[in-house]
């Protein structure tokens, strides 16, 4: 069988080519300044700066961050240089009855 397409003329296919690759770079910066912007917000809100946390808030995947290097250097370094969070409080126990209460009386202990 013969092709009914004529082949596409010299550089057209370079020119495709060249829209997509501008295109995907101009993706890319997008999400770059999404990833800074949310690293500055959490800088602001004083929240805790982790890998996930930044991507889950730049809208981005974890595997972007880690193409880019330098992203993800700044994300470690703020991780390193903030104060780690302080853990949740734990509740207090709930009263339990003295050794010494005997069974009919366990409702009035506690």
């Amino acid at each position: 069988m013969t092709s009914t397409t004529a082949p596409a003329p010299p550089g057209a296919a370079s020119t495709r080519t060249e829209a997509m690759r501008k295109g995907r770079q101009a993706d890319s910066a997008r999400r770059r300044q999404r990833v800074i912007a949310a690293l500055n917000h959490a800088l602001d809100d004083g929240a805790e700066i982790t890998v996930s946390g930044i991507a889950r808030a730049a809208a981005v995947d974890r595997a972007f961050l880690y193409r880019h290097r330098d992203l993800l250097g700044k994300i470690h370094a703020l991780e390193a240089a903030l104060p780690p969070a302080a853990p949740p409080a734990r509740p207090s126990p709930a009263p339990r009855c003295k050794p010494t209460c005997s069974p009919p009386m366990s409702a009035q202990c506690g």
